[in-house]
């Protein structure tokens, strides 16, 4: 099937397109040409004239194993038709229960959808997981990877006191070396203490990932109106920070303050589950609203849900509009008009100008948002 992505802007700041109006083909799913006045005779040709296009968007924060897990929801309702291409489930599943996952509803959703596979084989079947040091099996993760090692891309853990309990940074430590071993990065959650977030940030390194960087709890990443040191040395150690708004784990005036002490979040993603969809998160494309809000820039965010997080995650083929690249595409406009949206604390704020996602093109299908 051979289908022209015709008269679009296209935005992906890695291969310099900046608003460049250019068409697309794609071909059983693959990008086969970018360039004017593509022809084709056999190809189905959609017009976009005057929208953007951007390389599918990747939320690599959600809960999307809705079957036993105390958070959830279904991928596909915050993958396509939310604007997202890709989504990367946070922990939600562990070794003893991502087959199920995998079999009942990864395999059977539109969206792409990857694992980062949490460190206790129970996954979120409730909500302090690691509370028990016995629920973290190193043979059975390596199981699960022999099995499914083409969708895990890495290990999730969570570090607040509701999760660990008594056991203190124990959980973090041990899921760090578990991670060193199989060579993929550790994704992890920061809350309340125990542990304390500065020992967390100590044991990360190269290509970790910590989540919910802009939350405005006492055990976080800004005090005081200052960004804690710790976390400038996991930078340079190759440490990545993640939005992961959350319910309770994005406040715009942490953000605000992060940036004025130049700590700028890595990858912009959600944390989104049944249960915020309504609000504060709703989808990624309000949590890039929230960004714009504050003065990145749009090419700066789109580069934060496309290339940065294939990068990060080692996803082949997606995150760029490059030729041989999977066609996954988010196709959304600038609006202007007055727009209301809320963080996890209660701030309101009002947009002027704002992205609008119109529709993603996936695997050879126009799917609208």
């Amino acid at each position: 099937m051979k289908t022209i992505l015709s008269g679009g802007k296209l935005l992906d700041k890695k291969n310099n397109y900046l608003f460049s109006e250019l068409d697309i083909l794609v071909q059983n799913g693959k990008i086969r040409k970018i360039g004017k006045n593509i022809e084709d005779s056999e190809a189905i040709v959609i017009d976009l004239k005057g929208k953007i296009i951007s390389p599918g968007f990747i939320d690599i924060h959600v809960h999307c194993f809705p079957k036993n897990t105390a958070i959830s929801s279904q991928p596909d309702d915050i993958g396509v038709k939310r604007g997202v291409t890709t989504i990367i489930d946070a922990g939600t599943a562990g070794a003893a229960t991502i087959e199920i996952f995998y079999e009942e509803f990864i395999k059977k959703s539109k969206t792409r959808v990857y694992s980062n596979l949490n460190i206790s084989s129970l996954g979120l079947r409730t909500l302090d997981e690691l509370s028990e040091m016995k629920n973290i099996e190193l043979n059975k993760i390596k199981e699960a990877l022999k099995k499914y090692g083409d969708i895990i891309v890495g290990l999730k853990a969570r570090a607040s006191g509701s999760v660990v309990k008594e056991n203190g940074v124990l959980p973090i430590k041990l899921g760090k070396e578990i991670a060193e071993e199989v060579n993929l990065p550790l994704v992890v959650h920061i809350g309340n203490a125990p542990p304390k977030v500065e020992d967390v940030l100590n044991f990360l390194g190269k290509g970790d990932v910590v989540t919910h960087c802009y939350n405005n709890k006492k055990n976080g990443l800004v005090r005081e109106g200052k960004v804690i040191s710790e976390v400038f040395s996991a930078q340079k150690r190759g440490v990545y920070f993640d939005i992961g708004h959350g319910s309770e784990s994005f406040s715009l005036d942490i953000a605000k303050i992060a940036f004025e002490n130049n700590f700028e979040a890595d990858t912009i993603s959600t944390d989104l589950y049944e249960r915020n969809m309504a609000t504060p998160v709703k989808s990624l494309e309000t949590t890039i609203n929230k960004m714009l809000y504050l003065g990145v820039d749009l090419k700066d965010c789109v580069e934060k849900v496309t290339n940065k997080p294939a990068e990060i995650f080692k996803l082949r083929e997606l995150g760029e509009l490059k030729v041989g690249y999977n066609g996954d595409l988010t196709i959304f406009d600038i609006c202007d008009g007055n727009l209301e949206l809320e963080d996890s604390v209660g701030k309101k704020i009002e947009l002027k100008n704002y992205i609008k996602t119109e529709y993603v093109f996936i695997k050879d299908e126009l799917i609208k948002v």
